[in-house]
């Protein structure tokens, strides 16, 4: 089973996928691994900004399915996994090629998203909302090798919002979600 999570910059894709991983035990891959070590390999600093100028390159020079393709390649068959990351359409069209794939979007308001944002001070990250719209709009592109956030939340399975802060209520909520999906999530 591939659990695939999208969604917009501080939706909780990873504090999800780091809790599927921790409570059914599927491995967590990031198709933005792939490009940090790139980075690391030429000496850039792997801040949000280089990762969308690396994954952008890195689509155009090999197709823009090639960071899907790349971590398809660590798993196998009926093995567990949780892949996130996901920001282009030709990337869900490669992991769809796998049976047993679900593709589920987390979403949250721009503001919580932006709060998120802000307290986690990560380099290279907007400080101001205007930036963070901005930079969102330019990862929201239709067509090429730019990301396409949109898209790829529009070709999601199933969607859920993600605007609490609290973690007692995201992972009933993803137990549930799991459940009524009918993946099999037994504890490990």
């Amino acid at each position: 089973m591939i659990i695939g999570l999208t969604g917009f910059c501080c939706s909780g894709k990873d504090t999800v996928a780091d809790y599927i991983s921790q409570k059914y035990g599927y491995k967590h891959f990031s198709l933005s691994d792939v490009i940090r070590e790139i980075i690391k390999k030429v000496g850039l600093e792997p801040v949000r900004e280089n990762l969308v100028i690396f994954g952008t390159k890195i689509r155009e020079e090999n197709g823009n399915g090639v960071l899907a393709r790349k971590v398809l390649e660590k798993t196998r068959d009926g093995g567990r996994y949780c892949i996130t990351s996901i920001r282009h359409s030709e990337e869900i069209n490669e992991l769809k090629k796998r049976k047993n794939f679900v593709l589920i979007n987390i979403d949250a308001s721009q503001d919580i998203r932006f709060e998120r944002m802000q307290r986690r001070k990560r380099p290279g990250d907007p400080k101001t909302l205007k930036k963070f719209v901005e930079f969102e709009e330019r990862e929201s592109q239709v067509s090429g090798s730019w990301q396409q956030l949109k898209k790829t939340a529009n070709m999601a399975d199933i969607t859920f919002i993600n605007d609490s802060n609290d973690i007692t209520i995201l992972k009933a909520t993803v137990n549930n979600l799991l459940k009524n999906l009918g993946i099999p999530c037994k504890s490990k």
